[in-house]
């Protein structure tokens, strides 16, 4: 593949995208706050919820694909949209039968699948809450702390396993003892098999059932909830009610309408269990009768292969990661011509979410891009949480400053608070028919979550773009709990470091953790991005990450890395820098499963790793700017 010079590929225009053009509504307070809206009114749409768009796609594209998933032999298995709202409605059927309702929630323990999404859609159509839940509380954890937190805030009527056995620790433990269990494999006995609910005949009674439940539906019903855990690992429990559902729905319909005029379609990994999979793109590829993949990959060694090999045969309309997977998508793009025609070949926009993406990354996607298509694609994104039901402020333009997370979307309403430090930084609030109303069993947390005026605190801080436009969008700055001062009063921006290390060391690390708590000077933990590590010199090439990450080799490249950023200030520079072989832990909080990683758990788990890091007379593999 051609390698292009800067110059020439930012240069080359972008491809069209058909999102609407906005400006925000203003108002500046005595006090410094600015309160932001969006000119626009949200449409008002028909459907409460996503599920209220199947029956339109099954009468008008009921023979195309709705679902498509890779079944064990690797081949695509399908499901098109006419059976798939025949199977809604018979599993809806089953659910309202087996006395799921509002007061009696259905729990899923299992990941993506097709069965699932029936299943979430069917529960939506009739009004019974469904709570998807992360696979590693039932799999991976010993002794399944979070799994019964779950269970304390939503005991379920009905919980659902896509393989009875690989789930058979979990479905034993007293709180699930004597739950109805629906399974699709390895069904025991005493569970209800998934082809049984397929195989009931859908009566004229089962039929009036169906539609009674779906009209009785109110807009303050929960669909679905939702858990974040925070840094305690906890579990909140998140509700979101129809009316939240429908505002998301009526923002796609502004935002992305030009969708419905072709069958959309979209290859997808992010899990079920969190706002931006589970709400925001399963959400779209229904509300559009998209033809949606389910992508079996993860942005992990060993899983982003699948990605790789799922994209050289599927060709999205629009493409969604979290950065840590389009690190190394980049390098994978680099490589393989075939890969990037199918992807760039009919993209209109690529997106990210779950933290910001690297200068770097962007650069090289753009530079393929363009070698390979002749156009640069226009990266978007936005700043929501589950609590916002991921929706916020979007970002719909190419923007020239990475990180811009655009304005207000129709519906939504900020305020912005100045921070101290003089920086131009401001905490960032919302308020809207988005937002959750509170989480479950828990006042305390709900009235510490909301200010005075009912706007939402994220925690997460921002900047203007164009301090005299606020329509040039809004700059994310990363988290306010991250921050952190030095032993000389300097406060330290997390999220800015960060990124400015990523960039500066890329493309060597993928993720990395600031520390220098009560410390003169910036220190920080990283994960070496083990591909770009081997092919940094010959002697690399075979190596584990065991042993690259001490290697004099990376280290010397690290060490000069670090070397060419000076005069920043101890604020901003980087002293010493140590690469760690352990991955991040899903199970004790370190990093969540869309790819953000916990800067405070991180440092408390690997305290120790710390220690080494300002030690006088730091160890060899430490690379040290001076």
């Amino acid at each position: 593949m051609t390698t292009l010079m800067a110059s020439e590929y930012t240069a080359a225009p972008y491809r069209p995208v058909r999102f609407p053009e906005r400006r925000p509504l203003v108002e500046r307070r005595p006090d410094g706050t600015l309160m932001l809206s969006s000119a626009s009114p949200p449409p008002d749409i028909a459907q409460n919820s996503f599920a209220a768009f199947v029956p339109e796609w099954a009468e008008r594209r009921g023979d195309s694909p709705a679902f498509c998933e890779r079944d064990s032999s690797g081949d695509w298995r399908t499901m098109s949209w006419r059976e798939l709202w025949r199977q809604l409605q018979t599993v809806a059927a089953c659910l309202l039968e087996m006395g799921l309702g509002q007061q009696r929630p259905l729990v899923l323990l299992s990941g993506n699948s097709i069965e699932q999404a029936v299943l979430l859609l069917a529960a939506e159509y009739v009004g019974i809450p469904a709570a998807p839940v992360s696979p590693a509380y039932s799999t991976l954890s010993k002794n399944f702390a979070r799994l019964k937190g779950v269970l304390e805030l939503v005991p379920p009527a009905a919980v659902f396993v896509q393989d009875a056995a690989a789930f058979e620790r979990a479905l034993a433990i007293d709180e699930l003892a004597a739950t109805p269990v629906i399974a699709v494999r390895n069904v025991q006995p005493s569970h209800h098999a998934w082809a049984d609910l397929l195989a009931a005949d859908m009566t004229p009674a089962r039929v009036a059932a169906v539609a009674a439940a779906h009209a009785a539906i109110r807009e303050s019903d929960t669909a679905r909830v939702l858990f974040t855990s925070g840094s305690t690992g906890t579990p909140k429990g998140v509700p979101l009610a129809y009316s939240n559902l429908k505002a998301v729905a009526a923002y796609y319909a502004d935002n992305l309408g030009w969708l419905r005029e072709s069958q959309p379609v979209f290859l997808d990994w992010l899990p079920w269990h969190h706002g931006l999979g589970g709400v925001l793109n399963i959400g779209r590829s229904v509300q559009f009768g998209a033809t949606h993949y389910i992508d079996d990959g993860r942005p992990l060694p060993g899983m982003i292969e699948r990605t790789v090999r799922n994209l050289r045969e599927v060709s999205p309309t629009v493409f969604t990661s979290v950065p840590s997977a389009w690190a190394v998508l980049a390098g994978e793009l680099e490589r393989d011509p075939m890969l990037a025609r199918s992807l760039f070949a009919n993209v209109q926009y690529l997106g990210y979410g779950g933290a910001s993406l690297p200068t770097d990354v962007w650069h090289r996607i753009q530079r393929v891009a363009v070698d390979t298509i002749g156009k640069r694609i226009v990266f978007s994104t936005g700043l929501a949480c589950t609590e916002t039901s991921g929706m916020g402020t979007y970002c719909g333009w190419a923007a020239t400053d990475l990180g811009n997370i655009g304005g207000p979307v129709p519906g939504s309403e900020v305020k912005l608070l100045p921070l101290e430090g003089g920086d131009g930084r401001y905490e960032i609030r919302m308020r809207g028919a988005n937002v959750f109303a509170g989480y479950i069993g828990n006042a305390v947390l709900t009235a510490a979550a909301f200010d005075e005026e009912g706007y939402f605190r994220l925690g997460d801080a921002v900047r203007l773009a164009n301090p005299e436009d606020p329509a040039a969008g809004l700059l994310f700055a990363g988290r306010v709990v991250e921050d952190f001062k030095l032993t000389n009063g300097t406060w330290v921006r997390t999220g800015a470091v960060r990124l400015g290390l990523l960039d500066l060391c890329a493309p060597l690390i993928s993720d990395a953790v600031i520390c220098g708590h009560d410390h003169e000077f910036l220190a920080a933990l990283a994960w070496p991005n083990v591909a770009a590590c081997r092919r940094l010199a010959p002697e690399l090439a075979e190596l584990d990450a065991a042993a690259l990450v001490e290697h004099p080799v990376l280290v010397a490249a690290l060490r000069e890395r670090l070397g060419r950023h000076k005069g920043g200030g101890a604020s901003r520079t980087i002293e010493r820098l140590m690469l760690m072989a352990e991955p991040p832990s899903i199970d004790a909080n370190e990093i969540a499963e869309k790819g953000y990683v916990n800067q405070a758990v991180t440092r408390a788990r690997r305290a120790h790793l710390i220690e080494q890091l300002y030690h006088t007379e730091p160890a060899a593999h430490i690379a040290c700017a001076r």
